[in-house]
């Protein structure tokens, strides 16, 4: 009796065993396939991005266009984790990052001059705008300070690249 209820046990153990390991190895596989399509897929996406921003500055009569995304691979600091960045036309760097104020989603763009102050803050909705503009100085002034600081990293890097490569 003790042995029939052992098997069954058992039985039972390596049919749930079983269920749940193919369970896991298709959300492992599943997981494994939206990484590898995520990050092949990276340049393509900040292409259309550049396109699409380009266009809205187009459209607010800005004569400055975004060029291409900058590899923050490998650059110390919060700089890859603040958005994504972006050369100008006019030698210029950019950021595309987003606000949540009061849980509105707000896409901003900001032009970094070449003295590494804040020459422009462009939102890219209509959101965007509403929520620029009713927020509070203080928390607007901290952004600034955020996105100036991290230009300079990034412009100190990408000179350091230049002057390696002999650009300069």
């Amino acid at each position: 009796m003790k042995i029939e209820k052992i098997q069954a046990f058992v039985t039972n153990f390596i049919k749930n065993l079983s269920e749940t390991s193919i369970f896991t190895i298709w959300m492992v596989m599943l997981m494994l396939t939206s990484v590898l399509l995520w990050g092949f897929t990276t340049g393509l996406r900040n292409d259309i991005t550049a396109k699409t921003i380009n266009k809205i500055l187009d459209e607010t009569g800005e004569e400055r266009m975004v060029l291409g995304a900058v590899s923050t691979w490998h650059i110390p600091g919060n700089v890859s984790q603040f958005g994504t960045w972006y050369t100008m036309t006019s030698n210029e760097n950019a950021v595309l990052f987003s606000l949540i104020v009061d849980g509105i989603f707000s896409p901003c763009f900001a032009i970094i001059n070449n003295d590494g102050k804040l020459g422009a803050l462009i939102p890219l909705t209509v959101n965007a705008d509403r929520v620029i503009s009713r927020m509070n100085p203080g928390l607007l002034r901290v952004w600034v300070d955020r996105i100036e600081k991290n230009a300079a990293i990034l412009k100190q890097v990408l000179d350091e690249r230049d002057r390696r490569r002999g650009n300069v």
